[in-house]
């Protein structure tokens, strides 16, 4: 008996010790706390949280820190809001990346297949996927593409809406899958963009959306405008030449850096106050068009060229290389007279967002990858931002408050509140001395948990995006189209938006191949029987990336 008693009496204790475990106190102590409200930082703070919640924040003589807790100091330290990218774009090989930036979660706007991104929001919830806390929109609505326009690669999966009940429906299906907001794109009309934003503010969720012509969708009332060349087509009043530089700009006639020599600064103001009377929030999301224009380009390339060669990341799809090189390798070719009406255009984008701000706009930060890295980008804002003349507190809160607002979860989000879910970053330096610092991240908690923030080589997502990433590659001709038995030869394979670390396969296998140009790969066949071979092309490290199938035929000899 007294043996059981025994038992019993060490299991208790045991169970008493896992439970304070689980439930001591944590108190960061003694740093600069930020806490993303836009309020002055508190100097020698202290936050206390428990439970995945804050329970206390204030300066050190307010604040009483519990007994047992365990305390972080954060001397010569800045304590911020977990980030929240304010223009996210989830693909499966992310989340360390987010992570490893301070970035706690990311509302996807990426025309994600809606039932992958679901199983991710529910994977990372459930600790099967290391990532950031998901915010979800599937895939996005959009109109008919105008005639002559070619499909752009983010619409691919859209949602055609062309009515308003079809606009209405959309967005009901939406919701009852489970979605917490909705992208659309800029080819809806202007009925359709009062249906959808109508019926997403009676269920209570945020439209996110592209604009070529910002009046209609202020007076539809979506949440949030996404970048900078919505307001530079706004200021466009004449619509002959508004669609001719859409146009030009869809078909790769003109960049979309180039195209914002249209915008027209006398019209800033007019459309600053009507979306400030309707608190549409606005994401530039600058960092991926003009960060080579910033006078901290060189310092930018560096660190993102060397977090791209990390050996730890060197899962992420080579493209993010490709790209990142490419993007800067244009502006270091630029001669001084191409390069000085683009620093004029950006000029004018900084001063939209100066006079914004100032008005009162909510504006987000946020990565927008596809030439600048993913997670790192929201960093990258916080620089221009200060490059503009923005403070340090405008930066954090446009990538904590203003989005968890947007997005309608500020009640448990985006700022270091009492109350709140206890998602923090602490950084190395002062952020209100030096913007960077941000980049200095030290340790991340989420949902009061800490993180690991560093980077796995075997890092693996279990459930892969079941469409390619960025570049939906096309092989469109083969020459020659035939070749003989019983030798090897070589083809020209003629198509679209090929890289140099594309693959060619020939039925299914990897084959020798040379990259030419983006349009244009040499193919080395090797010797084939009689018949009709598949030939195709994929991006290595992305999942269904393959292209569509073009076939080369061998004739006997």
């Amino acid at each position: 008996m007294w043996q059981w008693l025994i038992f019993v009496a060490v299991f208790l204790i045991g169970v008493r010790t896992d439970l304070a475990a689980q439930t001591r106190p944590v108190a960061i102590v003694g740093g600069m706390l930020i806490d993303g409200t836009g309020r002055p930082p508190v100097e020698d703070a202290v936050v206390v949280f428990s439970g995945g919640r804050i329970q206390e924040v204030g300066k050190r003589a307010e604040v009483t820190v519990p007994r047992g807790a365990q305390v972080i100091d954060a001397r010569g330290k800045t304590v911020l809001p977990g980030l929240i990218d304010g223009h996210c774009h989830y693909w499966e090989w992310l989340g360390e990346l987010y992570l490893a930036h301070g970035v706690t979660t990311c509302p996807d706007i990426n025309n994600s297949p809606t039932e992958w991104i679901i199983a991710q929001k529910d994977g990372n919830q459930k600790g099967k996927i290391r990532g950031p806390r998901l915010w979800i929109s599937g895939h996005a609505l959009d109109g008919p593409r105008p005639q002559g326009m070619p499909e752009q690669r983010w619409q691919r999966g859209s949602i055609i809406v062309r009515t308003d009940e079809e606009a209405r429906q959309a967005v009901r299906d939406h919701v009852a899958k489970g979605m917490d907001g909705f992208k659309v794109l800029e080819r809806v009309s202007p009925e359709v963009a009062k249906a959808i934003a109508d019926e997403a503010r009676k269920l209570g969720k945020p439209v996110i959306g592209h604009s070529v012509n910002m009046w209609e969708t202020i007076d539809a009332g979506y949440t949030s405008i996404e970048h900078s060349w919505a307001v530079m087509f706004t200021t466009i009043k004449d619509p002959k030449k508004r669609a001719e530089v859409d146009m030009n700009r869809m078909v790769g006639k003109v960049g979309t850096v180039e195209a914002h020599v249209n915008m027209v600064p006398d019209q800033f103001d007019e459309i600053i106050k009507a979306m400030v009377a309707k608190d549409i929030h606005w994401s530039p999301t600058w960092a991926t068009q003009f960060r080579a224009l910033s006078p901290r380009a060189a310092e930018m390339k560096k660190r993102e060229l060397a977090t791209l060669k990390n050996p730890g990341l060197s899962y992420l799809p080579s493209y993010n290389l490709e790209a990142v090189e490419g993007y800067f390798a244009g502006f270091d070719k630029m001669t001084p007279e191409r390069r000085a009406p683009l620093e004029a255009a950006y000029k004018m984008v900084q001063d939209f967002a100066r006079r914004y701000v100032g008005a009162g706009g909510k504006m987000h930060s946020g990565s927008d990858p596809g030439t600048l890295l993913p997670a790192y980008g929201v960093h990258v804002e916080f620089e221009l931002n200060s490059d503009a003349g923005l403070s340090p507190l405008i930066s954090i809160q446009s990538a904590s408050l203003n989005v968890a607002k947007a997005w309608g979860k500020d009640k448990d989000f985006g700022s270091v509140e009492k109350g709140k879910v206890a998602d923090l970053v602490i950084v190395r330096g002062d952020v209100m001395q030096d913007i960077s610092s941000t980049q200095n991240i030290e340790k991340v908690f989420l949902d009061g948990k800490p993180i690991d923030i560093s980077y796995h080589a075997n890092y693996r997502n279990p459930i892969p995006r079941p469409m390619s990433d960025r570049y939906l590659t096309n092989l469109a001709q083969l020459s020659p189209a035939a070749l003989a038995e019983g030798a090897p030869g070589q083809v020209k394979l003629s198509g679209v938006n090929f890289r140099p670390s594309h693959q060619v396969l020939v039925n299914g296998k990897k084959v020798a191949s040379k990259f030419v140009s983006g349009r244009e790969l040499e193919v080395q066949v090797p010797a084939l029987a009689p018949g009709t071979h598949k030939i195709s092309v994929i991006d290595p490290g992305v999942a269904a990336s393959e292209s569509n199938a073009i076939y080369l035929v061998i004739s006997f000899k």
